[in-house]
């Protein structure tokens, strides 16, 4: 298949990660799928450093003709089959070449609700399918917009179980930061953002270090745009006098090693994450998690079986919660084993990736894009109008 994945998005994130690492998947394996994104947003420089085949142009705007012809143009030249999108911006940009006859799947990854009548127009009528993270997402969609549940699939996020697995070297984060065998990890891992929770966990922190001093706590991600989040947030921590107890490392690659140097890991998330990839990732690598009930977490997390649920927002549960998994070993031990097991039926990128080219072959059979006369598919799988990154 020839697939084009337009993101808009300015910022770098799970999402755009994750879609990175399908288009790669796809790739390897004989199809020819690119990313278009805005030369000026932070997806571009992330996008070349994963080696993914990318393409840029300017995505400012949700209604602009000229970057829809510019994706229409493409299109015909690489015979796209296929459209992805992500978030309304690439949606109406994209709308035009579904009205032309190509197939557009909109993927849908929040739990805030689709909003007027035109948003839910679109994902009614501009939109050959839509991809839903996870089951909440699918039931808003049908009961508070109407959309046919038959136009709705649900397919949960993956991740690389052999990249993502125990067994990696404990020392090489705490070494780094200067911590012991013996020191307690707290790790959040998320964009620096409200949504995120990043403040409420610094205030649970703060309950648990009047407990437990020898514990420490590592925010791994960077804030949007400007990150003036970012800077506020490393702002109270200093005004707190809790420099050196929580450490905000900003955006790492090393995510594996991370969580292998974790003793527990907390999503502290307060709402519009739907499936969480590092909810997987951490269970994955085997580590006790805290988690909010939020998106598909009640699915996943089974209370005091393979995880802890707290409410979003309820500090105090939180810190009990952390506090409870370093006072009690065989629990914490016995949630971390079943979550493992867990991700290993569950979680694999592969079969994520299956389903979803399922969906899209279904797509393809159904509708023929408009060829150019006489074209041929490029043989050269990076032209030179992309800029890629090997």
């Amino acid at each position: 298949m020839h697939i084009l994945f337009v993101e808009s998005s300015r910022s770098w994130g799970g999402q755009e990660y994750r879609t990175c690492l399908e288009i790669n998947w796809l790739n390897q394996r004989g199809h020819q799928a690119w990313l278009v994104c805005d030369r000026k947003s932070e997806v571009f420089p992330k996008a070349t450093e994963l080696g993914t085949r990318v393409r840029t142009m300017p995505l400012r705007r949700r209604f602009d003709p000229l970057s829809s012809w510019r994706l229409w143009r493409f299109c015909r030249r690489n015979e796209i089959e296929l459209i992805k999108t992500y978030s309304s911006k690439d949606h109406w940009l994209s709308l035009p070449l579904y009205l032309c006859g190509i197939p557009v799947v909109r993927a849908r990854c929040i739990t805030d609700p689709v909003g007027n009548k035109w948003r839910a127009f679109i994902y009614k009528h501009g939109c050959a399918k839509i991809v839903a993270d996870a089951q909440v997402i699918k039931k808003q969609l049908v009961e508070q917009n109407g959309i046919p549940a038959d136009k709705i699939a649900v397919i949960g996020s993956g991740v690389d179980l052999s990249r993502f697995a125990p067994g990696r070297e404990r020392m090489k984060l705490r070494q780094e930061l200067g911590f012991s065998d013996e020191t307690p990890v707290i790790v959040n891992i998320g964009m620096i953002r409200y949504d995120k929770g990043q403040t409420q966990l610094m205030k649970a922190g703060r309950m648990v270090l009047e407990q437990r001093p020898d514990v420490r706590f590592v925010f791994v991600g960077q804030g949007t745009g400007t990150r003036w989040r970012e800077a506020r947030l490393q702002q109270r921590i200093s005004d707190a006098g809790l420099e050196g107890k929580i450490i905000m490392l900003g955006y790492r690659w090393d995510i594996p090693d991370i969580l292998a140097a974790a003793d527990i890991v907390v999503i502290a998330s307060l709402g519009t994450e739907a499936s969480s990839i590092v909810l997987r990732e951490a269970f994955a690598s085997g580590c006790a998690v805290v988690a909010t009930r939020i998106g598909d977490v009640p699915e996943i997390v089974q209370d005091r079986e393979n995880g802890l649920i707290v409410e979003p927002g309820d500090r105090e549960a939180m810190a009990k919660a952390i506090l409870e998994f370093l006072s009690n070993k065989q629990l914490g031990a016995r949630c971390a084993a079943r979550a493992l097991q867990h991700a290993r039926d569950h979680f694999s990128f592969e079969r994520m990736m299956e389903a979803k080219l399922d969906v899209d072959l279904a797509l393809s059979k159904k509708a023929k894009p408009p060829q150019i006369a006489g074209s041929k598919r490029p043989t050269d799988p990076v032209a030179s109008e992309f800029v890629s990154s090997k």
